[in-house]
């Protein structure tokens, strides 16, 4: 029977646990890896949000659980991308200790309070984790050059969708929705948001709403 199991190491939590290792190893000192996992730990606590489907602790355990293969030799078939990231990350360190360092980290981080927006705001991949669809849209607006206004874009992309646009009007009206609760005024909105969203406001996202709402009672009611 064929194996299936180098996409546990292609995507998901031990790839995206490696890669931020690795983004922090290339930062020349910018990024703190507690901060990144921290960062992580808020994502997969985040109901709907990428990776939320797998808690961080699963997470961890599969750090300690591919640390424990690679230490006892286990006939098991590493994919040579994932090793190569693994021996950058772990800089002369064995790669078993290595997985088992980093998965001490996100188990004591997840064992803490969740980090607070105004203490440690989202950065570029975490908004993407969870705004996908507000992210989405940006390419939408820089596309579009015949919007007079910005609810002319957003009746313009709900056209386009239009009659499937259930698929994505719903997770992009209740992503403007958690972008307001999480973020109400427009400084914390650009603290979180604008690096990744850079059409962001308070009025720009309640706009969106209104012309979701107005399109969904004209097309759909």
């Amino acid at each position: 029977m064929q194996s299936n199991t180098a996409a546990l190491f292609t995507s998901g939590p031990l790839a995206h646990l490696l890669d931020l290792a690795l983004r922090v190893q290339s930062s020349g000192g910018a990024l703190s890896l507690d901060d990144e996992v921290r960062r992580y730990v808020r994502v997969t606590g985040t109901p709907g949000a990428g990776g939320a489907e797998c808690p961080a602790r699963a997470g961890a355990a599969l750090l300690d659980l591919v640390g424990d293969l690679l230490a006892d030799g286990a006939p098991v078939t590493v994919p040579g991308e994932f090793r190569q990231k693994l021996a950058r990350a772990a800089e002369g360190t064995g790669e078993a200790e290595y997985l088992h360092t980093l998965a001490g980290i996100v188990r004591v981080l997840d064992g803490g309070p969740p980090a607070e927006y105004d203490e440690l705001p989202m950065n570029g991949w975490e908004a993407g984790e969870v705004f996908p669809h507000l992210c989405g849209f940006t390419v939408h607006l820089t596309d579009d050059l015949e919007s007079a206004t910005f609810a002319d874009a957003v009746r313009s992309h709900l056209a386009a969708e239009h009659p499937f646009c259930g698929q994505s009007v719903a997770p992009l009206a209740a992503e403007a929705q958690r972008a307001l609760v999480l973020f109400p005024d427009g400084s914390s909105q650009r603290e979180n948001l604008l690096s990744t969203i850079p059409w962001v406001s308070p009025d720009a996202l309640r706009e969106l709403l209104r012309t979701v709402d107005e399109h969904l009672l004209g097309e759909h009611a």
